[in-house]
């Protein structure tokens, strides 16, 4: 098979195989682990004009069969948005902070794991999902969630300083939100009016610090779940962001789940819109599944954001049967 590392040459900082690396190190020690597997691989490195999207794309043109990402999830978007719709398998070494994806998809963060995964693990079709037009394999968010990104990484920046001006900056834009009114419209029906602090549309099942915010989200099942926070104060929104990132509490009252195949969102004023931590303009908002667009090689064994590989089967024959409006 005729295998493609895409590699950030930045990556490595973060705990890999519980160690951090140096760049160099870090790309000595999967040549050596991946031929130590029988897999020659032809190296690419990530640039600041091409995060590997561009890459990527070439590698497909090429019917390059597996092509692997070597990076935080910045980098595994990136290359995996290349993928989108080709017969070309994303291959992940997660190398980052969070390791969002990676931890969805059941692949561990130990180089040698990981590595080892590309040749026993096995290739899945996962579903991504679409918000005006852009895009997005883990979350898109409306509301205080997307204006409170810029705030968010600069916590996950290095230094005190930057963690100082994350939270400062966060407090302020959290102060002088304002929940608009958003009115919203599941699968093409009536139009329901909600005053919301936010709404989310989760094609996985963790994201940002692994949070989830809603059980059984699952990346091949052909559904988006929605969450909306109808209602909330921001005293309550708090509560609710340290309960879930603590995995102690999934649901509120006030939080209204749906399952969906679309969705359109409008709002009584601007209102900005954010997909995988990146800010796409302001509603209104056409947000769509497109399922089984990408191939992911993922372990054998049950994985969280999966289908066992048997009800994956029977799902695919009776799509659209298993799940309904929550």
């Amino acid at each position: 098979m005729r295998t493609a590392l895409i590699l950030n040459p930045t990556a490595g900082a973060s705990q890999l195989s519980r160690q951090k690396m140096t760049e160099g190190e870090l790309e000595a020690a999967l040549l050596q682990t991946l031929r130590s597997l029988d897999i020659e691989a032809e190296i690419y490195h990530t640039t600041l004009e091409d995060p590997g999207l561009g890459i990527a794309r070439q590698l497909v043109a090429e019917h390059i069969e597996l092509i692997v990402a070597v990076g935080g999830d910045g980098t595994i978007h990136s290359v995996a948005h290349g993928l989108i719709g080709s017969e070309s398998v994303l291959g992940i070494i997660p190398a980052g902070t969070m390791n969002n994806l990676a931890h969805c998809l059941g692949i561990p963060e130990e180089l040698e794991e990981a590595c080892a995964l590309l040749t026993n693990g096995e290739a899945r079709y996962i579903d991504v999902g679409m918000i005006n037009g852009h895009t997005f394999l883990e979350v898109a968010g409306i509301g205080l969630e997307a204006e409170l990104f810029p705030a968010a990484e600069e916590v996950k920046s290095r230094g005190i300083l930057s963690t100082i001006k994350g939270v400062t900056s966060g407090l302020a834009t959290l102060i002088r939100f304002r929940p608009p009114l958003m009115k919203v419209t599941f699968n093409g029906g009536k139009p329901r009016t909600y005053r919301a602090m936010q709404l989310t549309v989760c094609n996985s099942p963790y994201y940002g610090p692994h949070m989830s915010i809603a059980p059984d989200i699952l990346m091949d099942d052909g559904w988006l779940d929605v969450v909306l926070y109808r209602n909330f104060s921001k005293r309550e929104y708090i509560q609710h962001a340290i309960s879930i990132s603590q995995g102690r509490r999934t649901f509120t009252p006030k939080i209204i789940h749906r399952r969906v195949r679309s969705l359109r969102v409008s709002t009584n004023e601007i209102v900005e819109v954010q997909a995988d931590g990146i800010i796409y303009g302001h509603t209104p908002a056409e947000i769509s599944i497109r399922a089984n667009a990408l191939k992911v090689q993922v372990p054998r064994a049950r994985v969280p954001g999966l289908l066992p590989a048997i009800r994956e089967q029977i799902t695919q024959k009776v799509k659209g049967k298993r799940r309904t409006y929550a």
